[in-house]
This record gives structure tokens, C-alpha cells and sequence, in this order.
């Protein structure tokens, strides 16, 4: 990789950050879960690819930052946390994220971590819980949210959804694909989701 090769992604990494800090500026429910990191540090990640990017290669959003997140698509260590066993091949064709800050992200914190997450139309993402307390806020498209002790709800760009710590949630895209900007907080942050719910 050339200098001016790597200093083009840091731009456009540094564009997505910039965009997903002005929807963190424009929620007051995110702004209101967590402060935005003071200790963000750019580090060059391995790009990892995953069969996710075909699909958002192809989806046309006017969000700047859908735009910025397509921006980057070659570029980002995307990550799958389930296997095939835990959530069947076709959702693993269909499902991915960065960690665009975080200890392990393109953005090193240990304050917070921020991602930005991708799952096909037709989706389930199963019932699972981590210790981590967590906010979704969609970017494009669109989920039906279900947490325990919650309503259900489908949220489209803009709205919200705070999963407490260990609560167990689940998520569906009946409508359409979503992106949803995700920050962790809280104990646990460095852990992992467990599949199912809490006995």
C-alpha cells in the first residue's frame, strides 16, 4: 500500500467518524447514554471482507452517513461475532460491522465503544443479551425491536432503541435492510453477546 493509498483511507475513515459524531450530536437520547470519546486515536486496520459488502455496495441512501460508511467498505475489518451454527449460513451472507472506535476499532478508545452495523432485509437476528448496556440509532432502513420488559417496536432513521445491561433483545428486518449506528458503555464492554436469554 502506497502513502497516498493510506492516507486516503485515514480521510475517509475520518469522514465516517465525522458524520456518525453529527448523529451522536443530533440524538439527545445517544448523547444522553454516553459521552463521545475524548481518547480517539486513528489506527490503520487490515481490511476483512465479508459477503455483507455486495449488498451495501448496491444500497442506494442519501445519509451521509450511509454514504460514508459505503465509502470505506474496502477498507474496514468487518467482523461477524456468531458462527453458522448459532445463526445459519444465509444470515452470515446478510450481516456485519466495523468497530469504528473501541480497543479493537479503526478509532482506538477504551472509553466507549461506537459500531456500525449492517443486516439484510428478512433477517432475524435471534434473542441474545451482553453485560454491556447498548443504543441503537437506525441510520437507513429499518428494524422491529424487541427487548424484554419493552413494547416491540419498528424504528426507522433516527430513532432509538437502549438495551440495559444483560437485558435480552432480539431484531427483525421485515421491511427492509438496516444500518444502525450502535455505541457499548458500561461494565462489560469488552465482552461478547450471548446467544438466547437469561434463565
Amino acid at each position: 500500500m502506497t502513502s497516498a493509498s493510506s492516507d486516503l483511507i485515514a480521510s475517509l475513515f475520518s469522514t465516517l467518524l465525522s458524520e456518525a459524531k453529527k448523529v451522536y450530536d443530533a440524538t439527545p437520547a445517544m448523547q444522553g447514554f454516553a459521552k463521545w470519546p475524548t481518547d480517539l486515536t486513528y489506527h490503520h486496520q487490515a481490511p476483512v471482507w465479508i459477503p455483507a459488502i455486495r449488498q451495501l455496495t448496491l444500497w442506494e441512501n442519501n445519509h451521509p452517513l450511509h454514504k460514508a460508511t459505503q465509502s470505506i467498505l474496502p477498507y474496514g475489518k468487518w467482523k461477524q461475532t456468531y458462527t453458522e451454527q448459532e445463526v445459519g449460513y444465509g444470515f452470515l451472507q446478510d450481516y456485519g460491522y466495523i468497530e469504528l472506535f473501541g480497543p479493537d476499532g479503526h478509532f482506538r478508545s477504551d472509553q466507549v465503544r461506537g459500531y456500525v452495523g449492517y443486516w439484510g432485509k428478512g433477517l432475524y437476528y435471534p434473542w441474545h443479551h451482553h453485560e454491556a448496556e447498548e443504543i441503537y440509532t437506525v441510520i437507513s432502513g429499518s428494524g422491529y425491536f424487541e427487548a424484554e420488559g419493552k413494547a416491540p417496536v419498528t424504528l426507522t432513521s433516527g430513532q432509538c432503541q437502549i438495551h440495559e445491561s444483560n437485558q435480552p433483545h432480539a431484531l427483525t428486518m421485515k421491511e427492509s435492510a438496516i444500518l444502525t449506528l450502535v455505541l457499548w458503555g458500561g461494565a462489560g464492554m469488552a465482552g461478547l453477546p450471548k446467544m438466547g436469554t437469561i434463565s
